[in-house]
């Protein structure tokens, strides 16, 4: 909720002119289920999340800690989601291919909205999540990231050995190659932070495409700018690019990443084209 009221500080207030009652109940309605948000993420990152994982080493099983917490996550995610359907604030139409997010693989997803994560994390029972400052040290939201030990994107070099050490033990890593979510003129180019991961880790790239109809929460957009109907997201789960596939002999590490991540783009950068993310 602190990043939502930064980022909307200046965003024209709502009219009510005579007509405009329905819009207004929309802008209330998705106040109230980001309000859900910020108190069910809470509750998690202060409550749940800790007792998941006392409860995992009272039970004298200390690595479990931290898939409890994350799977305490899941759980207060598809919450969430299951509230704002049933209000009409958002809604989930479409999901193939789920059970390819299943470790080790790295999934990697295009970022359109500012609730594509808690709509992922809705759909995995266990992921390991890559966030910047802005994120890990929110108020709301820090509890949770603690808990769950996401990988902090300012450790650099640790936070890489620390996500192949996690693919390696079998487990789901979800980057945003963009680095953000994507503004209304089309994708950001790629990171190769992804494609360099799975290379030293062995394991294959699952590229997850989300789609928002009407499009809405985009970069840039006022929060109070809502659509006329409800929006519906889809989440389309691709078949596994092996990165090992575009390794060519003698040729750098950096190189070959260079090579997967040019991959990744164009297969997001033709849907973008086609209108479907």
């Amino acid at each position: 909720m602190a990043t939502l009221i930064q980022e909307n500080r200046s965003s024209p207030s709502v009219r009510t002119a005579p007509g405009a009652a329905p819009a207004l109940r929309r802008v209330v309605l998705r106040g109230l289920g980001f309000a859900t948000f910020g108190l069910i993420t809470a509750t998690l990152g202060v409550v749940i999340v800790p007792l998941a994982r006392l409860a995992a080493r009272w039970r004298g099983r200390p690595e479990q800690a931290v898939l409890r917490a994350q799977y305490a996550i899941h759980r207060g995610m598809r919450l969430w989601v299951r509230w704002m359907d049933r209000w009409d604030v958002s809604r989930v139409v479409t999901v193939s291919g789920v059970e390819a997010l299943r470790g080790p693989v790295v999934v990697v997803a295009n970022h359109p909205s500012l609730i594509d994560t808690p709509i992922l994390l809705n759909l995995m029972p266990q992921a390991d999540l890559i966030v910047n400052a802005a994120w890990g040290d929110n108020p709301v939201l820090r509890g949770c990231v603690a808990g769950a030990e996401y990988l902090r994107v300012e450790h650099g070099a640790v936070m890489v050995r620390h996500a192949i050490e996690r693919l390696h033990a079998g487990r789901t890593l979800v980057v945003y190659p963009e680095g953000s979510r994507t503004p209304t003129e089309g994708l950001r180019p790629f990171e190769r932070g992804a494609a360099q991961i799975a290379l030293l880790a062995g394991c294959d790239i699952v590229p997850v495409v989300i789609t928002v109809r009407p499009r809405t929460l985009m970069k840039g957009q006022a929060f109070t700018d809502v659509p006329a109907t409800c929006p519906e997201w889809t989440v389309e789960v691709g078949q596994p690019i092996r990165p090992a596939d575009h390794l060519r002999a003698g040729e750098s590490a950096s190189a070959a990443a260079r090579r997967v991540t040019e991959v990744l783009q164009d297969y997001f950068e033709k849907r973008w084209d086609r209108g479907i993310c």
